[in-house]
């Protein structure tokens, strides 16, 4: 063990002092970083709003590295991988619990290679020109990336100091849909307070017979994990391919791992604001946004779309009703609703709001008796009707649908597929059938409620933001859903109000590992995402 009182210090003569990174036949045209530093760096994410600084001790001589976030609220101690042992990080953080206030716990991990030193990667850049930035002349280095639909463009600002070799000042990067042209990633990173002399016991941590190991489980082990650490990147995208038993070709792997990622970032800025809704990594996490738009199948219905009976409350009456009306009222509790399913990779969630709701209804007029109805039946059989399989449809037009042909029970007409198949209407016996189905007054909380507590549960129409699909708990609330069209439907089943907000208990078809299992709660506020414009229920 090297002592703790030793001081690590440049010897900017000796090749030991500097290491070059990046190098062209002209030197003016290479980077070469220290070998030894201490720094401070601050990254702004102006995609999702946030900022984070981090402290970064790196030494080369000793093989040990650090990097605290949060102002040393977390800190994470490596040491590299040698010839003849295997690398160790060692994750610090605070717990709490019911016995213990920010108790201190430790997480010892291997690491393979050599310990990461922090500073940008510059694989793939290429030198530019020079400019002055913040009173320096600067080099300028750039690069462009595109994976399928996406475009990483980075740009490197280094200098170079009197003992010749380079220090970072500034790295940009910014990623765009191709097709869209929406920005997906915009962060800056910027470099400060720079110093060449590192204390030995600022890089080491010897309290390892305190630390557990690491934990096997994904959840578990991305507690202890950051998005801004490569070598955690890495970790975490393994770990995230074996718990959602992922298989990607070669050529589609570094796209994966960068939408991944991508995603992580956002999660994680997200969960650190303190909103009143959480996020997590799922199995969309690795998703393109057209594979994510074959989640979303719903179409706004026309203002002058009607049920086909009126909504049988005059706006006077629904206020009258909606003082008797309890404070909160759950349906997932009076056994009316089957598990919730996963319509896969088809945009048939009209298909299954719909259906949900008249298995609910007919479950209430049966006295409890649940019935597994088809959704298939409606992808297959209901073209004639404007809708297209899993292309979408509108909620009115399914209902209409479902109220001339009925739905067959699963088992009679066969199991969802999650495609456009052939209806087989013909064999079934038993198709359940509605008496007509009616549009809740939209835009009107009170009269949804009352449609929930006399009627069942309501079919609706939403925005389905990138945030909904990495929903994980608490009151969803979202202005990014505005000014943009609805596009997926959904089932509310309840409603009721936490830390003095109101909430719409919604029923999802995104399967039971989603979510809440498989339900989310959406804020009853500001009609936000536009849940409240197309409501409809079935009449049995």
């Amino acid at each position: 063990m090297v002592s703790s009182t030793v001081v690590l210090a440049f010897v900017l003569f000796a090749s030991s002092s500097a290491y070059v990174l990046l190098e062209n036949d002209n030197p003016d045209e290479s980077i070469i970083w220290p070998a030894e530093f201490y720094f401070k760096a601050e990254e702004i994410d102006l995609v999702n709003s946030y900022v984070e600084t981090i402290e970064v001790w790196y030494s080369a001589e000793i093989n040990r590295s650090r990097i605290d976030y949060y102002g040393g609220t977390n800190k994470i101690f490596y040491v590299g991988e040698t010839d003849e042992d295997e690398g160790i990080s060692y994750t610090l953080y605070p717990m709490t619990t019911e016995e213990v206030v920010n108790e201190e716990v430790c997480v010892k991990t291997t690491l393979d290679g050599e310990q990461p030193d922090f500073l940008p990667d510059i694989k793939n850049y290429e030198y530019s020109h020079e400019e002055y930035q913040d009173e320096k002349l600067v080099r300028v280095w750039t690069k462009e990336t595109e994976y399928y639909d996406e475009l990483k463009q980075a740009t490197l600002y280094v200098y170079r100091t009197e003992q010749d070799f380079d220090l970072p000042l500034k790295e940009v990067i910014k990623s765009s849909n191709i097709d869209q042209g929406v920005v997906t990633t915009h962060k800056i990173k910027s470099f400060k307070q720079f110093s060449f002399t590192v204390n030995v016991e600022d890089i080491t941590f010897e309290n390892d017979i305190d630390c557990k190991g690491q934990p096997g489980d994904f959840r578990s082990l991305m507690a202890h994990l950051h998005p801004h650490n490569p070598a955690h990147v890495d970790k975490a995208f393994h770990s995230y391919k074996k718990h959602h038993s992922k298989m990607y070709k070669k050529t589609e792997h570094e796209l994966r791992k960068a939408i991944f990622h991508r995603n992580w970032r956002r999660v994680h800025a997200h969960n650190h604001k303190n909103l009143s809704y959480k996020m997590e990594l799922n199995a969309f996490s690795d998703r393109t946004e057209d594979e994510l738009k074959a989640l979303r199948g719903a179409r706004p219905s026309p203002p002058t779309a009607r049920g086909s009976m009126p909504f049988p409350h005059t706006v006077e009456e629904v206020m009258e009703l909606a003082k008797e009306l309890p404070k909160t009222y759950d349906l997932r509790f009076q056994g009316v609703l089957r598990p919730v399913d996963n319509q896969g990779n088809c945009g048939s969630c009209w298909a299954f709001a719909v259906t949900s709701t008249v298995e609910a209804a007919l479950s209430e007029a049966n006295g409890g008796r649940n019935l597994d109805l088809s959704e298939q039946s409606l992808v297959d059989c209901g073209w004639g009707f404007g809708n297209d399989g899993c292309d979408g449809s509108w909620l009115d037009d399914a209902y209409e649908y479902v109220l001339k042909h009925g739905i067959p029970l699963t088992n009679q007409y066969g199991d969802y597929i999650a495609k456009n198949g052939y209806c087989k209407l013909d064999n079934t016996t038993d198709t359940f059938k509605i008496r007509g189905f009616a549009q809740v007054t939209p835009r009107n909380p009170e009269a949804l409620k009352v449609a929930l507590v006399k009627y069942g549960p309501v079919a609706v129409t939403l925005r389905a933001n990138d945030n909904m699909f990495s929903y994980s708990s608490g009151v969803f609330y979202d202005i990014t859903c505005e000014g943009k069209p609805v596009d997926h439907a959904v089932a509310v089943v309840g409603y009721g109000e936490r830390d003095g907000t109101p909430y719409w208990i919604v029923r999802n078809s995104w399967g039971e590992n989603w979510g809440q299992d498989g339900y989310f709660l959406m804020s009853a506020l500001n009609n936000n995402c536009y849940i409240l414009d197309s409501p409809y229920y079935p009449i049995i």
